[in-house]
């Protein structure tokens, strides 16, 4: 072999990363060695030496038999990890190191062994680096199997390399086959689409990411699994899988069900309550708005009664004092010749019937006015006043009749009602001066409770214009007597307080809706009457006799009023009329002449101070039931009349005419006779 290659081969020998020595014979003489196997052995003089001279310290480790094998048998030996003892350094303790080595025989040209080949590695630090691995995989091991959670690590093929005893008792399966497991199969099939592709989109950021859906457990119930998957990377930054950890979360899945269930609950609940709370709200609102109409009807029903009150008591008096200017007047008419003084007298006559209209109204109004209730017809007056309203309002206001075939009768005086539809009428014309329309109308509503009304079936007459309207002030005095919106001279202000009074009176109620701009309407209700009710009156007794046979000197007529000047007009009136008259200024002191003696008749005033008419009656009928007697009164009250009389009560109502207060004494002493007669001719038959 040329020099310069032996060099090279020597340098190549010398430089060999692994420990590599040469020895000859069978005594195995060692011949070279390279740096890597001084460094393992340390500084000794071996070149020329054997094995047993170069290291005596490796006696009984096995070494030299091995070494004497190989050359004996001519088959190489190899060992891994084989412990080595050796004093490195002379003085030093002796140092173990583990070494991986092949002993292998060279021959010459006959093929006979003359020496040995060793080539190997230091590899102690090696062994335990794995050592440590080892360790260290073992204890993960045994820290993964004690976790009650699954645990995996997969490798970058996405092959798993490694799963804990959770995840094997979660699938129910060997650890070989759970290393190969196709979790796909376990997944739910409302989740398997959704996990998949985040799986996939998760592992391809190379990042943490975490999954959450439904697995199938082993013992076939589904369970909720939240996994977080890690990435891992090799020595050198390297991507070589992942690792994961999964924690059942269905416990926490069902609470938050549950909770969601509660708070579905709840808001359904509150949003109930809620609507309960507001609709309640809205029927409180609704009630408040009902009891503040209510209240504000009731406060007008009080100041209207408190208005009828004072009304009616002014008609008293300006009836009384008409009473006898009227009587006066009269008498003087019919007495004087001079035809100025006749003229006279009966202009005041006149002006004194037309202050009697006027206080007829106020008692309308005042609802103390005495009045003929009965069943009426509604439809046929509505329809019998048609002709005589068009003529009333005149041509350029057009007259509809809106006339409900279901209503039949109503409880009310029949020419009180009429003049009230004509009050309203004319108020409807002066309120289209330029034309319009006028309905009237008529149907039957049910009425529950008001505060003016009481709960049953009515008859509801309707009076609608086209007119102007009233504004809310002036609607809200619209009843009140003497109001007027009307240029002076124009109206009285008592046509709607006349119309309410009637329908009060009546056992009714007004209503009134008007807008500025948008007309008015009218509407009176009136208690609904049965047909069995209504029928024609049976002709009175009465009629049938005339004047009393009696010389009228003979008649003594009774006269109880506190008025000083009516009580003298009725006691000259009487007397003209033959009649012998005596007074009373009380109902005491006309008690008092009662229980002296008996009058053939009885004129009583109503509102007297002290004690009422109605309460005279009474007591003088307790004592003489066939005393007849006639209530004189510019003021009564009917239904106190009829309590203490019957409803026959003959009334005189003033102010009054000497012929009509003459007509109504002969006829009550007639029906008194007449009633006396039937008594005796009964008695006489038994």
């Amino acid at each position: 072999m040329p020099a310069f290659e032996r060099d090279r081969w020597r340098q190549l020998f010398d430089q060999a990363p692994g420990f590599m020595a040469i020895s000859n014979g069978p005594d195995h003489v060692l011949e070279m060695v390279n740096q890597s196997y001084i460094r393992l052995v340390g500084p000794r003089d071996l070149i020329g030496k054997t094995v047993r001279e170069a290291f005596p310290d490796l006696e009984g480790q096995h070494f030299f038999s091995l070494l004497d094998h190989v050359y004996k048998s001519g088959q190489p030996v190899s060992g891994r990890a084989r412990p080595l003892r050796l004093r490195r350094t002379p003085g030093d303790e002796p140092e173990e190191r583990l070494l991986d080595f092949v002993f292998q025989p060279f021959t010459d040209d006959e093929g006979k062994v003359v020496g040995i080949f060793a080539q190997g590695n230091d590899v102690t630090e090696q062994h335990v680096v794995e050592l440590a691995l080892r360790e260290s995989e073992e204890r993960f091991r045994l820290i993964a199997d004690s976790a009650p959670v699954p645990m995996w690590v997969t490798r970058i093929d996405r092959r798993r390399s490694f799963v804990n005893s959770a995840y094997l008792r979660f699938l129910g399966v060997p650890y070989e086959e759970a290393l190969s497991f196709d979790w796909r199969t376990r997944i739910h099939p409302e989740d398997a689409q959704r996990l998949l592709a985040e799986s996939l989109a998760g592992e391809a950021t190379l990042k943490p990411f975490a999954l959450q859906g439904r697995y199938l457990r082993h013992d076939g119930k589904w369970r909720w699994l939240r996994s977080e998957s890690q990435p891992r990377w090799g020595p050198h930054g390297e991507h070589v899988g992942f690792i994961g950890i999964a924690h059942d979360i269905t416990d926490a899945k069902e609470a938050e069900a549950k909770l969601r269930e509660m708070n579905e609950t709840l808001e359904r609940r509150v949003a109930e309550r809620t609507s309960d709370l507001k609709a309640a709200l809205d029927r409180l609102q609704a009630e408040v708005a009902d009891r503040l109409r209510a209240e504000e009807a009731l406060r007008q029903a009080q100041k209207m009664e408190a208005i009828g009150q004072l009304t009616g008591g002014i008609a008293h008096d300006f009836n009384n004092l008409l009473t006898p200017i009227m009587g006066g007047l009269e008498i003087i008419s019919s007495r004087v010749k001079d035809e100025r003084l006749k003229r006279i007298a009966q202009t005041g006559l006149d002006a004194a019937q037309r202050g009697a209209k006027l206080t007829g109204q106020l008692l309308a109004f005042s609802r103390i006015q005495r009045i003929s209730m009965a069943p009426i017809r509604v439809n046929e007056v509505v329809a019998d006043l048609k002709d005589l309203l068009r003529h009333a309002v005149g041509s350029e206001v057009h007259v509809d009749l809106v006339l409900d075939p279901a209503v039949e009768y109503a409880r009310c005086d029949a020419n009180q009602l009429e003049n009230a539809l004509l009050n309203l009428a004319l108020n409807a014309r002066d309120a289209m001066p330029g034309g319009g329309r006028l309905r009237l109308g008529t149907s039957r509503v049910s009425v529950e409770t008001a505060a003016d009304l009481g709960a049953g079936d009515y008859v509801q007459l309707m009076v609608t214009d086209t007119g102007a309207g009233m504004p809310p002030e002036i609607l809200a005095r619209a009843t009140e007597p003497f109001f007027s919106t009307k240029p002076t001279g124009k109206g009285t202000g008592l046509g709607l307080a006349q119309v309410y009074g009637i329908a009060r009176q009546s056992g009714g109620a007004l209503r009134i809706e008007s807008t500025p701009g948008h007309g008015t309407t009218v509407r009176i209700l009136l208690p609904e009457a049965s047909g069995e009710e209504a029928g024609d009156e049976a002709p009175s007794e009465r009629a049938a006799f005339g004047p009393p046979r009696t010389p009228a000197a003979e008649i003594r007529i009774l006269i109880i009023d506190d008025d000083r000047d009516v009580r003298p007009f009725l006691s000259s009136a009487l007397t003209s009329m033959g009649y012998s008259v005596s007074e009373a200024d009380c109902g005491e002191a006309g008690l008092r002449q009662l229980g002296e003696s008996r009058p053939d008749l009885v004129l009583l005033d109503y509102a007297m101070p002290g004690m009422h008419g109605a309460d005279v009656a009474r007591i003088a009928r307790e004592r003489d039931a066939s005393l007849p007697i006639v209530f004189v009164t510019g003021y009564a009250v009917s239904d106190q009349l009829e309590a203490a009389l019957g409803p026959d009560v003959p009334v005189l109502p003033k102010p009054f005419t000497v012929a009509q207060l003459a007509t109504l004494v002969e006829e009550q002493l007639a029906s008194a006779k007449a009633a006396a007669h039937g008594l005796e001719s009964r008695k006489n038959a038994s």
